[in-house]
């Protein structure tokens, strides 16, 4: 699915598929395919449900910033999406919730979709670069589980790679800034801890090499989607040398 650059699309999106589920099923497994996690992940399922009501917030506060347009009619779908999300029943049947999600509410969203498109500056992310990044925060997830570092530097470099890989799963609905907020986070608690990670051995700088080269790489596709230009961050780059000190 091409990630829309607003949120008012994103938004349609995620709810135009969320209505296509199969309406006999829980709605915890409807769900769960909607934003393409393990049903019985009940942590993450219900992350992505607070990221989507986020999501609504973030769509009505865009749409109120809006000039010369009618926001009482931008902002009628909302009644039932809100209406949608205030009870949060993952066991109940997916039909009672498929069935607030109608023609009118998702025209609606279109519409406002189609203006913010407009004044976003964004550009999409390519789908096939997400996927290949969450194999490299899986893949180094797991090298680190395996690692003999130190537990503390081992539970901050798991915890940033499972924010990190979090931003990525839930992309569609928090977008670029989503992830752009995830690097900055990052970024910042490893530097609480740079004199710990300087002492590193050799096979134990190897790991952070690549985490530091991982935050990069998003950075970079993060940059490009915002600017244009594939911009490395001075932060990056000078966390990174201090491995080499």
């Amino acid at each position: 699915m091409e990630v829309k650059n607003n949120p008012a699309g994103r938004l349609y999106d995620i709810l135009e598929l969320a209505r296509r589920q199969n309406p006999k099923q829980p709605a915890r497994k409807a769900w769960a395919a909607v934003f393409e996690i393990e049903s019985a992940d009940t942590g993450t399922l219900l992350q992505m449900l607070a990221d989507l009501l986020k999501l609504v917030h973030e769509t009505k506060t865009a749409i109120q910033r809006l000039d010369n347009v009618d926001q009482e009619l931008h902002l009628r779908p909302f009644r039932k999406i809100e209406g949608l999300l205030s009870n949060i029943n993952l066991d109940a049947s997916w039909e009672n919730w498929q069935n607030k999600i109608d023609d009118t509410t998702l025209y609606g969203l279109q519409f406002s979709s189609d203006r913010l498109s407009r004044i976003s500056g964004f550009t999409q992310l390519d789908s096939d670069e997400i996927v290949k990044l969450r194999s490299v925060v899986d893949e180094l997830f797991n090298s680190v589980v395996d690692s003999a570092l130190p537990s503390e530097l081992k539970m901050l470099l798991l915890r940033n790679l499972e924010s990190i890989r979090l931003s990525l799963a839930a992309y569609r609905i928090r977008g670029i800034e989503g992830i752009h907020e995830e690097i900055e986070r990052s970024l910042g608690s490893v530097l609480l801890h740079q004199d710990e990670i300087q002492k590193s051995s050799s096979k134990e700088r190897s790991l952070w090499e690549s985490f530091f080269d991982l935050v990069k790489r998003l950075n970079q596709v993060v940059s490009l989607a915002r600017t244009g230009q594939e911009l490395a961050a001075p932060a990056i780059l000078a966390l990174a040398q201090m491995l080499h000190h």
